[in-house]
């Protein structure tokens, strides 16, 4: 029950930017063009939330979601504002209160969204399924693994041991899979974690292995 309650309190949180926009905007052009894209925003992040899509740093899409959310809105308005005037009538009933939710919400997302991308950059955590490419083609995948490690500095990662091509020597088939840049950044703009990719051999079996470090 009380985790049915707190999905509901983040569906609604998550909500509150497009009922305050759909409240308060004015039938100007804006008005559908900043709904549309505030819908396409939330989908991204519930798709990635369902596992229906797997973003390389789903906790920075998830940071990420709520300023993006509020800053399309304050654009909106400032836009808005430069296409239909100041208004002239103060906001009353619904339209009031989803105002001074937003607000509230605002100031809450100011506030916490460093403090939380400390708390979620600082650990290690297991690389994101789309880090893993895909066996290229010739190389047969023997088995997977993965895993973090313990203690300070620790990191997870995801392993794929390969078999070659059967004409091709070991050590020339996993030159073929090293990557131009061994290290970057896991995610676009908060997520600074390094992202590296290691390739070697054990014996015949080529050890293809994506880690990802704690730390910003």
């Amino acid at each position: 029950m009380g985790i049915v309650l707190w999905a509901v309190a983040g569906v609604l949180f998550a909500l509150l930017p497009l009922v305050h926009w759909l409240l308060r905007a004015r039938p100007t052009p804006l008005r559908a063009p900043v709904a549309a894209a505030l819908l396409l925003w939330l989908a991204l992040v519930l798709a990635a939330a369902f596992d229906l899509m797997r973003p390389r740093s789903a906790a920075e899409l998830y940071l990420l979601c709520m300023p993006l959310s509020e800053l399309v809105v304050l654009v909106g308005v400032w836009l808005e504002r430069r296409i239909a005037g100041p208004r002239t009538e103060r906001p009353a009933g619904w339209s009031r209160a989803a105002g001074i939710a937003f607000h509230s919400q605002l100031a809450l997302v100011l506030t916490m969204t460093p403090l939380l991308a400390l708390v979620a950059f600082h650990e290690a955590e297991l690389p994101s399924g789309e880090a893993m490419p895909p066996p290229q083609p010739g190389y047969t995948v023997l088995d997977t693994d993965k895993g973090c490690g313990n203690g300070h500095g620790a990191t997870c990662w995801r392993t794929l041991y390969l078999a070659g091509p059967p004409d091709v020597p070991t050590a020339k088939a996993a030159d073929r899979l090293r990557p131009r840049q061994r290290c970057e950044t896991n995610g676009w703009l908060i997520d600074r974690r390094d992202l590296c990719t290691e390739v070697s051999t054990d014996g015949a079996t080529i050890v293809y292995r994506v880690h990802l470090a704690g730390g910003l």
